[in-house]
């Protein structure tokens, strides 16, 4: 029964973040099926998968979704998480370049390749996408990109909610690599 009761507390504290994963996919999804002539992502496409850094809400998800893992695999990237270089290739990927944890993959990863709109330190809104893509267009509508300042808004405001509902405000780290993520040790 503590089990149990475990599990519906853990999938209480992920909700909010699962809502904004799945809105973004969906998101993600119509721009992909609008693009995809255009578009040379594919399985094992790795140059943008980087060690990169994640807030608790995905670094404990992430870490949580591991242990759903068989021994061997979870072993492997395990391994491939102690040997990460803090600014190198993202631990997940196996040998042919394919992520391990694909389904529970950060944010940040389900929009790779797609057009983001930004806005840089000067303030200025630019555009940018993986430069393999829309090879040909000479334009992209603004209703086919991304806000990633959107999204890292909603994003830092689940990740606070998380914090507050399980740390009560005061989260052991504010950001951890992926490789640091796999690591974590946890009492969940």
């Amino acid at each position: 029964m503590a089990v149990q009761r475990q599990q519906i507390v853990v999938e209480r504290l992920f909700q909010n973040y699962k809502m904004l994963i799945g809105r973004v996919d969906t998101r993600c999804h119509e721009i992909e099926s609008t693009l995809s002539g255009h578009m040379a992502c594919h399985r094992g496409c790795s140059n943008c998968c980087m060690n990169i850094s994640l807030f608790p809400v995905e670094a404990i998800g992430l870490r949580l979704s591991l242990e759903t893992l068989e021994a061997e695999e979870k072993e492997a990237i395990v391994s491939s998480a102690l040997h990460a270089k803090k600014e190198g290739a993202c631990p997940l990927l196996d040998g042919d370049g394919a992520c391990r944890l694909y389904g529970d993959r950060p944010l940040i990863c389900r929009t790779h390749g797609l057009p983001i709109l930004f806005e840089d330190e000067a303030g200025v809104r630019k555009v940018d996408f993986c430069p393999d893509n829309f090879g040909g267009l000479t334009s992209l509508s603004g209703e086919l990109m991304l806000d990633v300042d959107a999204l890292n808004q909603m994003l830092t405001a689940v990740n606070a909610a998380f914090c507050e509902s399980l740390f009560q405000g005061h989260p052991p780290f504010d950001r951890v690599t992926i490789s640091d993520a796999l690591q974590l040790e946890l009492d969940v």
